[in-house]
Formats: structure tokens, C-alpha cells, sequence
């Protein structure tokens, strides 16, 4: 079997079909249900073909459910500067667990996870302790 071939214009078309029948916002998860009974392209094929689920759904005019980028809520220099508070802290051992517990009681702290997206624990910890 053949995978058919569409068309930028196509792949847009379908997922604006699929929102007026589902509504806005529209989910890749909705839409994947949606697609699997029309003649329309997989979630798959249109974040390969746009670059991201979001992308796929601009190009059609259709509205996603936006949330924050929690690796983009602190600038590098908000991330170096809470390992030094960390770091400075009662009883810290510096250790990457260490540090993770300790975000979880922080008010306004990157989550361990979410500090590894930017930094290896490692490097973030020297630039803290230089103070840069």
C-alpha cells in the first residue's frame, strides 16, 4: 500500500477540517483520532512535514492550547544565580539530588529536569561558584 502524498496546502486543509468538526482548541491527540476515519495525514506526517504539531496547526489558522516553556521561564543567569543560592544554602551537598529536593521547596526555582534542559549539572555548578 501506498502512502498518498499531500500537499502542504492539503495537510493545513485537513487539520482546519478536523477543528470545525472538533473544535478549537485543537490537540494532536483529538486530531489523530479524528484522521484515522477521513482521508487526512497522520499527526506524524504533519509535525515531520511543519516541524511541530503547533506549526502544523498556525499554518491552517487553527487555535492549540498554548502553554509556558517552563526551560525558557529563567534567563541562563536566573539558573546560575538559584545553583548559587542552592549552593549557599544550609546543609546543601551540591549534589544534582540534593539540588532537586531542594527546588521542590523553592517558591520560584527550576526543577531539577527542567535545569538540565539548559545546563549539565556539572557546568552550571562551576558557573555558580564563579559567580558568572
Amino acid at each position: 500500500m501506498r502512502t498518498p502524498e499531500y500537499s502542504d496546502d492539503q495537510l493545513a486543509a485537513g487539520v482546519a477540517a478536523a477543528a470545525a468538526a472538533l473544535g478549537e482548541p485543537l490537540t494532536a491527540a483529538a486530531y489523530d483520532a479524528w484522521q484515522r476515519d477521513q482521508d487526512a495525514a497522520s499527526p506524524a506526517l504533519l509535525i515531520r512535514r511543519f516541524g511541530s504539531w503547533n506549526e502544523a496547526c498556525a499554518r491552517a489558522g487553527v487555535a492549540t492550547n498554548k502553554t509556558r516553556s517552563t526551560s525558557r521561564r529563567w534567563s541562563d543567569e536566573d539558573v546560575v544565580a538559584i545553583v548559587a543560592a542552592y549552593l549557599g544554602s544550609p546543609g546543601a551537598t551540591g549534589s544534582f539530588a540534593d539540588y532537586s529536593e531542594w527546588a521542590k521547596a523553592q517558591d520560584d526555582a527550576p526543577s531539577g529536569a527542567t535545569l538540565r534542559q539548559r545546563f549539565p549539572w556539572a557546568e552550571v555548578k562551576k558557573r555558580a561558584a564563579a559567580g558568572t
